[in-house]
């Protein structure tokens, strides 16, 4: 037991670059749902070897604040809200 705890620390905070980031929210329509609930917005770092990449082609997605279902953000829903989030 004691060689467990000294290889996984569950007291170590995780590295900054791996926490995603929120954007924002807003009233969005879930497929899941199939209403229109809140959704949260938020950045996806991308593990590319050792490095964490903020900057990628699916790095935003949106969660459902009822289902908890998360999808990848692409085209104009993406980069509306890399632009309102940069304001």
């Amino acid at each position: 037991m004691n060689i467990f705890m000294s290889i996984f620390r569950t007291d170590k905070i995780p590295s900054l670059n791996r926490i995603p980031k929120e954007l924002g929210r807003e009233e969005r329509f879930c497929e899941r749902c199939g209403k229109r609930t809140e959704h949260i917005f938020y950045l996806v770092p991308k593990k590319v070897l050792m490095l964490y990449v903020k900057d990628h082609p699916e790095n935003v997605h949106t969660t459902c604040m009822v289902c908890a279902r998360s999808t990848i953000l692409t085209g104009e829903d993406r980069e509306r809200i890399l632009g309102t989030a940069s304001a």
